[in-house]
């Protein structure tokens, strides 16, 4: 997504910005060579004992040789390499994500071990299906210009148990997953707006818009828009039509359809309670890539890049320009 927000001199600045690099940096090769010792230990163990498993006529004694390079590979890395990663992945986020989200956002926080609560994801209205498990992670909130947001990295997933003559199975299958975004919307507004993927008149043309049309939605009425590729790539339900186009101008249309064409992902917004919410699926954000040098200033923008295409969202959207200023 296009980072037109923040100038080259601003992103060299935030990069430049951080502290300490040279110990992250240090921490990420004592991790590389635990690794690699233990890829080593692992493998000579593997030749030393699968000659066993393989040539022995005792099957027990082959199951028990398996087992034991198993058990015994899992201690090792469980003992040596987890502790460096989890010591590694805790400095990375202190001192480099930390940072990056302190100079973009004001008021910032970072909580890596936290989510958006359920409250809020149901709130949004753009999944309506019961949650039955969730996780997430890297929860961060601040006020970028003149907008307060929020936003983390959460899968939700409902399961579906089955009984059948050999027992009970329970299956998950996932809602959602991706990141899910609040912010503080520069307009007011009372009705409830969602902005939903037009899976539809994808597959079946101007006869599924019309069956969208005929089964309604939860939150309203479908609404039609001017933009003719907004109207093929989405549809919008709202309880206000005439409030949903004040919100939905043609501008906004235009760059919801440019967005979607950057994501090339399921992308979904709604106007609700003075909020909008955006929830994008995707992969996880702030994963640490223990392959990727801290020395080289590559590997800082790429680390830059999460939080740079979510503010970048934000402008695009239009929401730091107030025109109507909530009092």
């Amino acid at each position: 997504m296009s980072n037109a927000v923040f100038t080259e001199e601003k992103i060299k600045s935030i990069c430049d910005s951080v502290t300490d690099i040279d110990e992250v940096e240090a921490l990420r090769l004592k991790y590389r060579s635990k690794s690699r010792k233990h890829l080593f230990i692992s493998l000579a163990i593997v030749a030393i004992i699968a000659p066993v498993a393989i040539f022995t006529a005792d099957p027990i004694i082959s199951l028990i040789a398996i087992v034991f390079v198993i058990v015994l590979v899992g201690i090792l890395w469980t003992t040596m390499v987890l502790p460096a990663h989890k010591k590694l992945k805790t400095m990375f986020q202190d001192k480099l994500i930390r940072n990056y989200i302190g100079a973009v956002l004001d008021n910032s926080q970072f909580i890596p071990d936290k989510h958006h609560s359920l409250d809020t994801y149901y709130e949004s209205m753009l999944y309506t299906v019961n949650v039955d498990r969730e996780n997430g992670e890297n929860y961060v909130e601040g006020k970028f210009d003149k907008t307060e947001l929020s936003f983390s990295y959460i899968h939700t997933e409902y399961k579906k148990v089955t009984h059948t003559k050999h027992g009970t199975k329970t299956s998950w299958y996932t809602i959602f997953q991706g990141v899910f975004l609040c912010a503080d919307s520069n307009k007011h507004f009372a009705g409830k707006t969602l902005i939903l993927p037009d899976t539809a008149e994808k597959y079946l043309g101007g006869f599924g818009k019309w069956l969208q049309r005929q089964a309604g939605n939860p939150v309203g009425e479908m609404v039609y828009m001017e933009n003719r590729k907004f109207e093929k790539d989405f549809v919008v339900y709202s309880t206000d039509p005439v409030e949903a186009r004040y919100l939905i101008t043609p501008r906004i249309q235009e760059e919801i359809v440019n967005i979607k064409k950057i994501l090339q992902t399921d992308f979904r917004l709604s106007f609700i309670n003075g909020h909008i919410f955006v929830a994008i699926s995707r992969g996880a954000i702030f994963q640490l890539k223990p392959s990727l040098s801290f020395t080289d200033p590559a590997t800082l923008r790429y680390y830059l890049k999460d939080i740079l295409e979510l503010l970048s969202l934000i402008h695009q959207l239009d929401l730091n320009i107030r025109i109507w200023t909530k009092q």
